[in-house]
């Protein structure tokens, strides 16, 4: 489920916001270390994901099938050198990350590999009208601006569809 809604965010944000496209990363505590020298471009994004409760949604003959309320936050970081040139940067991108993914499904058939199921009864909707929920400013670095935006949405771990024939 978290592999192809990951790739499905990745995909949304590459395409909707060029000067970071390529630098959209997993989120995997690389901000931890702030003595440390980034080992990433900047501005980058770093998609991290929540806990979701998964449950087994009625009215689907497959019985494999789950669901969950998905919740993930995209961090956006710039190198911050004490200007506010570095804090409006990354909160410019912020609001681009807020246009990209608010209000907006993703179906299947986005994904490069499921381009073919566009328009059949298979594009099925992988994550339903995503929210924003909060945003934040996480502060506890030195020498990066760290502007986080937090979303849910509903998602469908599809992975057991796709060896059905008929639903």
């Amino acid at each position: 489920m978290l592999s192809l809604a990951y790739q499905a965010i990745k995909k949304r944000l590459n395409d909707f916001i060029p000067e970071v496209a390529g630098r959209i990363h997993w989120y995997n505590s690389l901000l931890t270390d702030d003595d440390a020298e980034p080992v990433f471009q900047t501005p980058s994004l770093f998609v991290e994901f929540g806990e979701t409760q998964l449950y087994e949604p009625k009215g689907y003959s497959n019985k494999q099938l789950q669901g969950g309320r998905l919740t993930f936050s995209i961090h956006c970081v710039e190198q911050f050198n004490y200007d506010d040139d570095a804090v409006l940067n990354a909160l410019s991108i912020t609001d681009k990350v807020y246009k990209a993914l608010h209000k907006r499904d993703f179906r299947l058939s986005e994904l490069p590999a499921f381009e073919s199921l566009k328009g059949t009864h298979k594009d099925w909707v992988l994550l339903s009208t995503i929210v924003r929920t909060a945003v934040a400013a996480d502060h506890k670095h030195v020498n990066l601006v760290d502007s986080v935006v937090k979303f849910g949405c509903e998602g469908i771990d599809v992975s057991t569809l796709l060896q059905c024939t008929t639903l």
